[in-house]
């Protein structure tokens, strides 16, 4: 017997065609791939849904005050805005962020936005051991203060009237539209001011409420003129 006969025999194999893929793979590749798709579209829909205001919240707030002087300069009421130098009251927390902001200097008028994770009520209770109902707006308290940067202590002075609270509630978010009149952004005889908000629980002690800086009027801070779209008007 000569070799090709020998060894022919030893590559006549029935299944030297291309094998097909296991069913068992292929439904684990399909899952694991339905995995992968689910978790980033829930991180991509978070961050959307994490960066955005309801219009009701986002949009200038007409009050009384303001729809007067609306109709009184024929719309140019010289609205301004800015970008904050922090969104948030905590780096590392992160437990409120504000935004939105529109400033009115002549009618001493500041609108802001605030918005929580719902999340966030469980530490509260954590830590101050109350109760929250994340859909009764009244659980918290909103002030403004401002800070002469002179002073470079901490000093601070309670300004502005909490008019317009508006609330909105969006899947785990809420949202909050405020509205302070008779707000003071100069502070006589300062050149530099910071101006806060400042958000207590309602009905607990706390040693410092948080806080968000809104506002600067600063040397190297860059005031906007804010244009009303043509939706927002009274």
């Amino acid at each position: 017997m000569d070799d090709l006969e020998r060894y022919s025999d030893y590559n006549d194999y029935e299944d030297d065609g291309p094998r097909g893929k296991s069913p068992v793979a292929l439904i684990l590749k399909i899952l694991i791939g339905a995995v992968i798709l689910s978790v980033v579209g829930i991180v991509a829909f978070r961050i959307i849904i994490f960066n955005s205001y309801p219009d009701s919240v986002k949009n200038i707030y007409f009050n009384d005050k303001l729809t007067a002087y609306y109709n009184e300069c024929g719309g140019e009421i010289g609205a301004k805005t800015q970008n904050m130098r922090a969104e948030y009251d905590d780096p590392d927390e992160g437990n409120f962020f504000a935004g939105n902001l529109i400033v009115i200097p002549a009618i001493d008028q500041l609108q802001v936005s605030v918005r929580y994770n719902t999340s966030v009520v469980e530490a509260i209770e954590r830590e101050y051991g109350v109760k929250i109902n994340p859909d009764d707006p009244s659980s918290l308290e909103f002030s403004l203060s401002i800070l002469p940067l002179s002073k470079n202590d901490g000093t601070a002075y309670p300004t502005g009237t909490l008019t317009v609270c508006e609330f909105e509630e969006k899947m785990m978010y809420r949202y909050y539209k405020l509205v302070f009149d008779d707000v003071d952004f100069t502070l006589d005889g300062e050149d530099e001011v910071w101006i806060r908000l400042e958000i207590r629980i309602d009905g607990v002690e706390m040693e410092e409420p948080y806080m968000i800086l809104v506002y600067e009027d600063t040397k190297t801070a860059e005031i906007l003129d804010y244009e009303l779209s043509s939706k927002e008007h009274p």
